[in-house]
């Protein structure tokens, strides 16, 4: 079945574009054409992501690469000609093999978009105030002195309720397209934190090495609320640490679950690294545990620390 046969993709109103296992284009239908003011037999041939401009051909790079490379769905917003886009990238699979990709466009309201963008932002202040009670815990002793424990967990459950009303909010305004409702993937959580955190470390002079898999199944849950987590975790943790340390963050399938593991190594000839507490940060217990997930820290007087998330996969 051809496009300009047998096919409905001439006829869809939403742009969709067609690429082989190189991600070279070799279909756009007539929506798209209008949308993004092209015309199929200019692009045919052409990288898809060339097709774009800034940020969103980065994106479909990394959709590209996702989908011909390790054989899965990426999902990712694109942002052209003042329009924004909700992106779905599939593989096109025949006798067990990718033998291409489809994207397809979808244009996204502009009060969702407004709407996505306050339920993203509420995210970073409830991380902040996480963080800051699990500061508070390790300078008053708070996790071994009742009171000061009681407190601090009455603000965990106020941020707590903060975020399930503002999630509980947008689902109500745009039903099912809360950002991270469903599942998410769990390597580009991990590259996006890895770029973040490898520029952090070069800043620092500090060394990072990032190892992934291929590929990972999807994860269930909020994305977003444990990017940002990890993310600000990982950061402050290399900001604080003495030279020499390096780190590296780890992701890898295990016993039906992914696990993220964040390791920090003392420099040589340091004093080896202790945990005086291990219970997990406030801030990352939060955004894992909803997922059915759990965190855990261990300390090794060679290896260092390593804070591992379980999630389990989608």
């Amino acid at each position: 079945m051809t496009a300009e046969g047998r096919s409905l993709l001439p006829f869809l109103p939403a742009p969709v574009a067609v690429g082989d296992p190189d991600g070279r284009a070799v279909y756009v239908n007539p929506a798209f054409a209008r949308r993004f003011g092209v015309a199929e037999r200019e692009v045919r041939g052409r990288p898809l992501a060339e097709l774009f401009a800034g940020g969103g051909r980065e994106a479909v790079l990394r959709a590209t690469a996702a989908v011909c490379g390790q054989g899965r769905e990426a999902r990712f917003r694109l942002r052209e000609d003042e329009r924004d886009y909700a992106v779905v990238a599939a593989p096109i699979v025949a006798e067990g093999s990718t033998v291409g990709l489809v994207l397809l466009f979808c244009e996204e309201p502009l009060g969702q978009k407004r709407l996505l963008a306050f339920h993203r932002e509420i995210q970073e202040p409830l991380a902040d105030l996480a963080q800051c009670l699990d500061l508070l815990l390790e300078q008053t002793g708070g996790r071994r002195a009742e009171r000061f424990r009681s407190q601090v967990e009455t603000g965990i459950r106020a941020a707590e309720r903060i975020r399930k009303w503002a999630d509980e909010l947008a689902a109500e305004i745009v039903p099912g397209q809360v950002a991270g409702a469903r599942h998410f993937e769990p390597f580009d959580l991990a590259q996006d934190a890895g770029e973040a955190l490898a520029r952090a470390a070069r800043r620092a002079g500090r060394a990072f090495d990032l190892l992934l898999p291929a590929g990972l199944p999807p994860v269930r849950g909020d994305g977003e609320r444990l990017a940002v987590a990890l993310t600000r975790f990982a950061l402050d943790r290399v900001e604080a640490s003495p030279e020499g340390t390096s780190f590296t963050l780890t992701a890898r399938l295990l016993d039906g679950s992914v696990l993220l593991s964040f390791t920090e190594v003392p420099p040589p000839g340091a004093a080896s690294f202790s945990l005086d507490d291990d219970s997990p940060p406030l801030a990352l217990a939060a955004a894992v545990e909803p997922l059915g997930g759990s965190v855990t820290r261990v300390a090794d007087p060679l290896a260092g620390i390593t804070t591992s998330l379980r999630l389990p996969v989608a």
